[in-house]
């Protein structure tokens, strides 16, 4: 009888510890948020930052309560920049039981995703990708039932560029250089010489080139076109070489590229002097843009000790805007999530006031930053209804 009773005794605390495990599941003790970002690798400089903003927002939730009176918790998966990596990310983040996913950054890693997720049926939402088609299936033209961003397009800054070089710098004759094998690239400088052109520019040099050192063929060109801005669609890794090597060739005319360049990076990277006459489109204008975008940075610096970029802001608004939907519809399934993004409007963050269109694509204002004494400055902000026109 005793053993009986040990064994019963035994059972009975195995079925006690059982349970209380079953109850300290992830799914059953905090909202699960999954994140696919290049922790290493190829766009780590972008990521890095990106990661950073989710973490500060995921704190600044979980301080207030979190989320349906649980708090969150962030799921990190790195894909190391390789759309591979990216779609087995997936995979583990849907083991887990995330209600939404952040990430990737990069365009070939979101692109490689899409079959994934909507297959999986969890709302991913990409802080920093500003392809078009990775909302809409491009074949089909059907938007993506999953598949959101927090980011504007590239039709969006490509236009609100143009804009800005014909009517506040006044200039009439522009030469593209891109390089060729990025989609990003290729679809900026399209949509830049589209709107240059529409609107009474001129594009006489038009030109993809691969190694920035072959730049140099094209000088001459320049001055026998009469060119008087360059417009330079890239990503760090191409564009800041491609500014030394202009502006160490007595290039003065104004030089305009796409938030890909990192101004950030081109603070530290780039020569001081070279940095007059430099325009770039963002998403973030640092801390004086508005009230949120002061609250934000006041609290990054305090958990970081640093000012932030564009992609720690886009991060932050990336899971804010995640959090907003789970509150609105009381809800972490998934399904429901993605359907409350859906209705996002005037969503007050970071990098400004955000609503999701029909194509799950941010509308908001583009910021034109430019550089005082080596550091980035706002220099004008191009409204949303100027960037289709």
């Amino acid at each position: 009888m005793k053993r009986y009773m040990e064994i019963l005794a035994f059972c009975m605390l195995f079925m006690a510890f059982f349970l209380s495990g079953c109850s300290l599941s992830p799914t059953n003790t905090g909202v699960l948020i999954g994140t696919n970002l290049a922790l290493s690798g190829k766009g780590m400089s972008y990521s890095t930052s990106t990661e950073r903003g989710i973490e500060l927002a995921k704190d600044m939730v979980n301080d207030r309560g979190g989320l349906l009176g649980r708090p969150v918790q962030i799921v990190s998966v790195d894909n190391h920049g390789k759309p591979e990596d990216a779609e087995a990310a997936i995979q583990q983040l849907t083991v887990r039981h995330v209600s939404a996913i952040i990430g990737p950054d990069l365009t070939d890693c979101t692109r490689a995703v899409l079959p994934n997720v909507e297959a999986v049926k969890i709302p991913l939402i990409s802080p920093a990708c500003t392809q078009p088609d990775i909302t809409v299936d491009p074949k089909s033209h059907e938007v993506y039932r999953y598949i959101f961003r927090a980011a504007y397009i590239d039709a969006s800054q490509g236009r609100a560029m143009a804009d800005y070089a014909l009517k506040q710098l006044h200039v009439k004759r522009a030469a593209v250089f891109y390089y060729p094998d990025k989609t990003y690239a290729q679809g900026l400088a399209e949509y830049f010489r589209s709107a240059f052109a529409a609107s009474g520019g001129e594009v006489p040099v038009y030109i993809p080139v691969e190694e920035v050192q072959d730049l140099t063929k094209y000088l001459s060109l320049l001055q026998r076109e009469n060119v008087d801005v360059i417009y330079l669609p890239g990503y760090d890794d191409w564009t800041i070489p491609a500014i030394t090597l202009l502006r160490s060739h007595g290039i003065s005319q104004p030089l305009l590229g796409p938030d890909g360049w990192n101004g950030p990076k081109m603070e530290r990277d780039v020569d001081t002097s070279y940095l007059t006459q430099v325009y770039y489109t963002d998403h973030y204008a640092g801390h004086d843009a508005s009230e949120a975008a002061r609250r934000f940075s006041q609290a990054y610096y305090e958990k970081y000790g640093e000012w932030p970029d564009s992609y720690a802001a886009l991060g932050y608004d990336a899971f804010m805007m995640t959090a907003e939907a789970v509150e609105r519809c009381q809800s972490a399934e998934a399904p429901d999530v993605a359907r409350e993004l859906e209705k996002t409007i005037d969503y007050d963050g970071a990098t400004g006031t955000i609503s999701l269109d029909a194509n799950h694509d941010a509308i908001k204002d583009v910021f034109i930053m430019t550089f005082k004494d080596g550091q980035p400055e706002l220099a004008a902000t191009i409204p949303k209804d100027r960037q289709t026109q």
